[in-house]
């Protein structure tokens, strides 16, 4: 059976089969490229206009082959939603992440706060895959972030601890 989603004016949909993924950039449909890999293949999502990337959740990890990177993206993300795009698979909010790809580069890459799917510009996907750089290892701002994150969680149980047992005593 198939669910019509509900699409206000203002509201992005959230059912991602029930429209077709956009570029967070340019607003250009986004074409599917397959791309080979071990195992089965998998489908891209790139713009045509800018040659940015969507990819869903797991997808960066068997492209890059990079286990570390993957589990930095999808685990390791705070709750501030610092990037300016909305993401193209769910229209979540998305976060940037600043990843040092070597002593050079740093590289900008959106992660949906989500469903983790991740959008890179022209070029990164490449540059990550063939970086060095030991993602296992989180920087000190990272640290803090998902320090505040914990801290902004544990404030909220608080809280929400705190009503629920005025509501108790209230009976």
């Amino acid at each position: 059976m198939s669910r019509r989603p509900f699409i206000a004016q203002d509201r992005p949909c959230r059912f991602v089969s029930a429209k077709k993924r956009e570029c967070p950039r340019c607003w250009v449909a986004l074409v599917p490229e397959k791309r080979k890999v071990p195992g089965p293949d998998i489908t891209v999502d790139v713009c045509p206009n800018c040659s940015g990337e969507y990819l869903d959740k797991g997808e960066i990890k068997k492209l890059t082959r990079n286990r570390d990177l993957h589990t930095l993206l999808t685990k390791h993300l705070g709750v501030d939603s610092d990037s300016e795009l909305v993401c193209p698979g769910c229209g979540g909010v998305m976060d940037a992440e600043y990843l040092d790809a070597d002593k050079e580069t740093t590289i900008e890459v959106d992660v949906c706060l989500t469903c983790n799917g991740v959008w890179l510009d022209d070029g990164e996907l490449a540059k990550l895959a063939k970086s060095e750089t030991d993602f296992s290892k989180l920087s000190d701002e990272k640290l803090a972030e998902l320090f505040d994150a914990s801290e902004a969680t544990r404030r909220q149980k608080a809280a929400m601890g705190g009503l629920f047992g005025m509501l108790r005593k209230r009976r």
